[in-house]
């Protein structure tokens, strides 16, 4: 990524972007630190600088980043069904998914 196009992010980012848990005064004269890609337990930023990324699991990244058989099984998921809260209705992937847990799970 350019220098220009660099700032003009940072700028776009201070701007528009309200991050949450994040006192944006402290951008006021210095770049918002912007994450431009992931691989593995590891993120990059726009400087190439590598991060362990440890709050993976906090929004649901715990399988890490770049996993090709992931992404394809998202894929064929969201073409049949993307997204479906459980609020009083069932689907199929989701009772699968509470029968193989039940089945994990310790007996009581």
């Amino acid at each position: 990524m350019s220098t220009a196009s660099q700032k003009d992010l940072s700028k776009s980012a201070y701007d528009h972007l309200w991050m949450h848990f994040t006192r944006m005064s402290s951008y006021e004269n210095s770049p918002v630190p912007t994450i431009v890609r992931g691989e593995g337990t590891y993120i990059y930023d726009d400087k190439g600088k590598r991060y362990l990324d440890g709050l993976a699991g906090l929004f649901v990244v715990q399988a890490g980043h770049g996993r090709t058989e992931l992404a394809e099984t998202a894929l064929k998921q969201a073409q049949e069904l993307a997204f479906f809260p459980i609020w009083s209705y069932a689907h199929p992937k989701a009772v699968e998914l509470a029968e193989r847990l039940a089945n994990e799970a310790p007996a009581t």
